[in-house]
């Protein structure tokens, strides 16, 4: 059985042919029973088949639209090749039963639908109608004094009762001419003709009879009136008018009455009905043909779709989940019905959701597996068969940048990869170096080559190491470990050293007097200040082997420099501070490691000024970030120097003492950057750049 939501989808899809059947439906009973009621009569009766009639016609326009619709909709799904050679036998069979068995029953009921019409046609129309109408010879006259009428009224509207004076001349050419009428007279109230223009027929006056005149005057209606005139019938029709002056006049109009023209209407008449009576016969039966024809292709085409949709969307579906589409929403044939279709529909559904999420899993895992390989700290190339870059990681472009390769593709081509893959077995990984010169510096990498195999195809995985960064790593691993050794081997004698010194100092200076005692003093203030200088130097390299941890504390930068800088003034007076602040620079650091950057930076900068000149000083806010920025007057770092301390090669930086090394250093756990310019003129500029967020000081 049916169930209620199945009926409303198919009357909601089929509704314009519920539509017509029911329309068809009223259009045929009607036309059986309408003249077995006697509610109307048979004028009324004829009324209601001539609108049948206009129905049948419609509705004939109808069935050929939906009989071209379907057919061609038929031979268009069998051209694009959604119905198998199997399904076409099915589909042949299944139209010619459909279209054989409502032709039997639709042929068989219109033969009493034609019995019933003929017999109708013969005994009622044609005895009662037609001769009704040929016994009515004065509806010829009626027609034409309506006519006249109409054309008086016109003339009274547009001309007479508007002109100020009425002439003959355009009562003939505007109006008699163009109306086809055969005079047009104008009379005063009295009977008197004012106006005339008459046809070539009529060669006097006619008039108006007085006794006609005053019944005129009495009903002041428009009357008509036939006359004998040249022994024609002559048929006039008379208006009462007032003209633009107020002054009642009266129009006739006329026309002769063409007894030959009323015995051909008569049989036009006849003619007519006949020809009325042939077309709704050809039009009856033509309709009856084309139903037939109609409801056998509708219904051999909805069984024929039944049965195929499911299987047709089920083809779509495998060719869009072959191309990795899983939208199916729009094949509306995949909804499981009750039966062995249905069933078939529910599984594949269930196959296309288990497909569709391993799909979705596979690719979440290579989202991952790209994240890692773009976040290694060596250079990953993805290739294809043909050698085309698939993937590279962020490494790699860095790499590249850094040795002034262009892309990957000038890598493959330095490596001379097609040659080198057709001298070389890939069942294990293969590794080479790569070495090239230019003007300025040597470059050397080291590519590990392997290939990956796949279940239809393999790709090649490139994977680039930086030989220079990977030996300076392991000069800096041991420099690190030999700074850690002169630290200690410095700073154990430097205590005892200091303390004899000490001593040695208050045992002569109680007893040399004089010169002696000045040699002494100047001797032993040196010897204490490089004993400093030498712990300052243990204390520098002991940093350069740790990587403290910051106590972060919020503050302003200028606080801290200040502290500073009172010092400085004090220590060289023919050293000048110049300090501006477009912000306090507020922000999060650690107040004892960036007191020691500045003590560095300052003291690198009064040594190159030879310790008198200019200092300027300035701190500003920009986009999230505090900028210090100092200049000196001093004779400037050399460019080569500027360019490797801006790159950040630390192994370059030693020769530049390490006390820089521990600036670079401090700045870098703030996750700040330091960068260092020559000055055009004279001096040496240094941009500090310092999160001003806790958050992002304390990243990573």
């Amino acid at each position: 059985m049916l169930s209620i939501a199945r009926i409303k989808t198919f009357c909601k899809r089929h509704k314009i042919f519920l539509g017509l059947l029911i329309v068809l439906t009223i259009s045929l009973w009607v036309e059986f029973n309408l003249f077995d009621l006697s509610l109307f009569s048979t004028s009324q009766k004829n009324l209601f088949l001539f609108f049948l009639f206009q129905i049948n016609l419609i509705l004939i326009l109808l069935l050929l639209y939906f009989i071209f619709r379907y057919v061609i909709k038929i031979f268009y799904e069998i051209q694009i090749k959604k119905v198998s050679k199997s399904l076409k036998v099915k589909l042949f069979f299944i139209y010619f039963i459909s279209i054989v068995f409502p032709s039997v029953v639709l042929v068989l009921g219109s033969f009493f639908f034609f019995k019933k019409t003929l017999d109708y046609w013969l005994k009622e129309f044609f005895e009662e109608r037609v001769l009704t109408v040929l016994l009515k010879p004065e509806d010829y006259i009626k027609d034409i004094e309506r006519d006249l009428l109409s054309k008086g009224q016109q003339i009274i509207t547009d001309y007479l009762s508007q002109t100020e004076e009425i002439k003959s001349s355009v009562l003939r050419e505007r109006y008699r001419y163009f109306m086809r009428v055969d005079s047009i007279e104008v009379f005063d109230w009295q009977g008197n003709l004012k106006k005339r223009t008459y046809s070539s027929e009529i060669s006097q006056k006619i008039g108006i009879a007085p006794s006609f005149l005053e019944r005129l005057k009495a009903s002041k209606i428009p009357l008509s009136e036939i006359s004998l005139v040249n022994s024609s019938p002559y048929l006039r029709v008379f208006i009462p008018f007032y003209d633009s002056k107020g002054q009642p006049l009266i129009l006739a109009i006329g026309k002769f009455l063409r007894l030959e023209e009323f015995s051909g209407e008569k049989e036009l008449v006849e003619k007519r009905y006949f020809r009325t009576f042939k077309q709704f016969l050809m039009t009856a039966g033509a309709l009856v043909l084309l139903l037939v024809v109609f409801v056998g292709v509708w219904v051999g085409s909805k069984l024929g779709r039944n049965l195929t949709e499911p299987l047709q969307n089920l083809v779509i579906a495998a060719q869009k989940i072959s191309k990795k589409d899983f939208n199916l929403e729009e094949l509306k044939g995949l909804t499981p019905l009750d039966d062995e279709v249905g069933r078939l529909v529910e599984a594949f559904n269930e196959m296309t959701k288990k497909i569709k999420e391993y799909e979705e899993e596979v690719q979440n895992y290579n989202r991952y597996l790209l994240s890692v390989l773009d976040h290694l700290p060596v250079g990953i190339l993805v290739l294809t068969p043909d050698l085309t870059v698939k993937f590279s990681n962020q490494s790699l472009n860095h790499l590249l940048k850094h040795y002034e390769v262009k892309s990957p593709q000038d890598l493959i081509d330095k490596l001379n990869l097609p040659a080198l893959l057709s001298q070389i077995d890939l069942t294990n990984p293969f590794y080479t170096t790569l070495s090239w010169s230019t003007e300025q510096k040597e470059f050397s990498l080291g590519i590990t080559l392997l290939k990956l195999e796949f279940l239809k195809t393999h790709e090649y995985l490139l994977i680039v190491e930086n030989l220079e960064e990977k030996e300076r790593l392991k000069r800096l691993s041991f420099w690190k470990e030999v700074a850690l050794r002169v630290s200690h081997e410095i700073k154990n004698p430097l205590t005892p050293i200091k303390l004899s010194v000490e001593r040695l100092k208050r045992q002569l200076e109680k007893t040399l007097e004089g010169e002696k005692k000045e040699v002494l003093l100047r001797t032993t203030n040196i010897i204490e200040k490089y004993i400093e200088e030498l712990r300052k130097l243990a204390t520098d390299f002991h940093y350069f082997t740790k990587k403290p941890e910051l106590n972060l504390e919020k503050g302003t930068l200028l606080e801290s420099l200040l502290e500073v800088i009172s010092l400085y003034e004090i220590a060289y007076p023919e050293v000048k501070f110049r300090l501006k602040v477009e912000d306090e620079g507020e922000c999060w650091f650690d107040k004892f490691q960036l007191k020691r950057v500045w003590v560095n930076l300052f003291d690198n900068s009064i040594k190159a000024m030879q310790e008198k000149g200019e200092l300027s000083i300035s701190l500003a806010r920009e986009e999230g970030w505090v900028i210090l920025k100092i200049e000196d007057t001093g004779e400037g770092v050399p460019q080569e120097v500027v360019e490797k301390i801006n790159q950040g090669d630390l192994l370059s930086l030693k020769d530049l003492g390490t006390g820089l090394i521990m600036v670079y250093s401090i700045i870098d756990l703030h996750k700040g950057t330091i960068n260092f310019y020559r000055k055009k003129d004279k001096g040496t500029s240094i941009v500090i750049k310092i999160p001003s967020q806790e958050n992002l000081v304390k990243a990573n």
